[in-house]
C-alpha cells in the first residue's frame, strides 16, 4: 500500500532507492559528526593535534597541562553535540505540530521562557546563589525543572493561540515574538532591582548562549536527559507524518491531533528546556537545522527528525569552533554565531511569505 502513495510515476525500485539514499545520507551525517568531534578539539590556542585528541580516547596519558586542555575541549564539544542535537530534533517537531516552517523553539518564545526560568531559579537562590561579584550554581538539576515550567506555559499558551485564536502561521509567531519580548522585559526588571552591575553583566552573558560555563555535572545531566529525549523524537515521528497531513487524516488513521500536540510540543519542550538551563539562548539553531535537513533527506519524519538531531548538532560544533577561534584569544558566545547564520534564513523565509513543506 505504501508504494502506491509515491506517484504512479514510481516503482518499487525506485522507492527502496530514494529510501536507501535518504539512509545513506544518515550514515554519512554520523560519520561526518565522529569526524568533527576531534578535529574541532585539536582547534584553539593551545596547540594539540588530531591524533593527540585521537589517542585521548584511548590510553594514552597526556601530561596534565594537556589533558586539562583536551577534556575542556572535549566537554565543550560533546555539550555541543548535545544541545544541538536536543535542539535541531525540538524544532523539526515544533514545525510539524504547528505546521509551520518558521516554527521552533526560539521563534514560538519557549527558550526564552526557559531562560527567564533559569533567571529567576538563579536570582532567588534555589538553584545557586549571588555571591558579591558572580552568579554560582550549587543545584545543577534544579535548572532543568525551573526551565520546563516556564517554557510549558508558554507552550501550552502558544497551542491556545493557534487552536482558540485561529491564527494564521505568520501571525502565530508574531504573536509568540511578542510574549518573547515580554519575557525578556520582566527578566530585565529583575536585573534592574535585584542585581549589581556585575551579576547583570554574567547574566546578560549568559543569555547570549554559550557552552564554556557547562561543567561535568552539567554534561552528566545533559547527556543522561538526552537519551530518552532522542529515543522519544524517533518515536514520535509517525504521529508527526499525520499531524502534518491534517487532523481528518490523524482522526482516520487512529490518531487524536490534539493529545498527539499536547505530547510532542511537550517533548520538544521538556528538550529546549533542559539544552537552555545550561547553555542560555541559543538563537535560530531549532530553525536553521530542520530546513537544512528537509532539503537533503525530505519531509518523512522517519528521516527528518534524526537528520534535524545530526545537523543540529554538526552546525553547533561548527558555530562553537568559530566562536573560539574567529577572534582568538578572545571567544565569542555562540549564540551571536549563531544569530548571524539563522537571521538572514529568517528574513529570507518571512520575504517569500510562504514556505513549501
Amino acid at each position: 500500500m505504501i508504494y502506491l502513495t509515491v506517484g504512479k510515476y514510481m516503482n518499487v525500485g525506485s522507492v527502496q532507492e530514494l529510501f536507501s539514499s535518504r539512509a545513506l545520507v544518515l550514515v554519512v551525517l554520523v560519520l561526518l559528526l565522529l569526524f568533527l568531534i576531534p578535529i574541532t578539539s585539536s582547534l584553539g590556542l593551545y596547540r594539540v593535534t588530531f591524533l593527540d585528541v585521537f589517542k585521548f580516547f584511548t590510553s594514552y596519558k597526556p601530561h596534565e597541562e594537556e589533558f586539562i586542555v583536551l577534556w575542556i575541549r572535549l566537554r565543550r564539544v560533546l555539550a555541543g553535540a548535545i544541545i544541538g542535537a536536543i535542539l535541531g530534533g525540538a524544532g523539526a517537531i515544533a514545525q510539524a505540530v504547528f505546521r509551520n516552517p518558521l516554527a521552533s523553539p526560539y521563534t514560538l518564545g519557549i527558550s526564552h521562557a526557559a531562560a527567564l526560568g533559569v533567571a529567576v531559579t538563579l536570582i532567588i537562590g534555589y538553584g545557586g546563589g549571588t555571591a558579591y561579584w558572580f552568579f554560582t550554581i550549587s543545584r545543577p538539576y534544579l535548572l532543568p525543572f525551573a526551565a520546563f515550567m516556564l517554557a510549558f506555559a508558554q507552550a501550552i499558551l502558544v497551542l491556545s493561540l493557534a487552536y482558540k485564536a485561529g491564527l494564521s502561521p505568520y501571525a502565530l509567531i508574531l504573536s509568540s515574538i511578542a510574549l518573547a519580548s515580554i519575557y525578556q522585559a520582566l527578566l530585565a526588571l529583575l536585573q534592574y532591582l535585584i542585581l549589581n552591575e556585575l551579576q547583570i553583566a554574567t547574566i546578560v552573558f549568559w543569555t547570549f548562549g554559550d557552552l564554556g560555563r557547562i561543567g561535568n555535572t552539567e554534561l552528566a545531566i545533559m547527556a543522561i536527559g538526552f537519551i530518552p529525549i532522542a529515543v522519544l523524537y524517533m518515536i514520535s515521528s509517525l504521529d508527526l507524518d499525520l499531524l502534518v497531513l491534517g487532523d481528518e487524516t490523524s482522526y482516520a488513521s487512529g490518531v487524536n491531533p490534539k493529545n498527539a500536540r499536547l505530547k510532542t510540543i511537550t517533548l520538544a519542550t521538556l528538550g529546549a528546556s533542559l539544552a537552555t538551563s545550561f547553555a542560555g539562548v541559543l538563537a535560530f539553531l531549532c530553525l536553521v537545522a530542520p530546513h537544512i535537513a528537509r532539503s537533503i533527506v525530505g519531509g518523512s519524519h522517519r528521516y527528518l527528525v534524526p537528520a534535524s538531531i545530526l545537523l543540529g548538532s554538526i552546525l553547533l560544533i561548527l558555530s562553537d569552533t568559530i566562536s573560539r577561534i574567529a577572534l582568538s584569544p578572545r571567544v565569542l558566545p555562540v549564540g551571536i554565531v549563531l544569530s548571524f547564520l539563522g537571521a538572514p534564513l529568517l528574513i529570507f523565509m518571512l520575504l517569500r511569505g510562504s514556505a513549501r513543506w
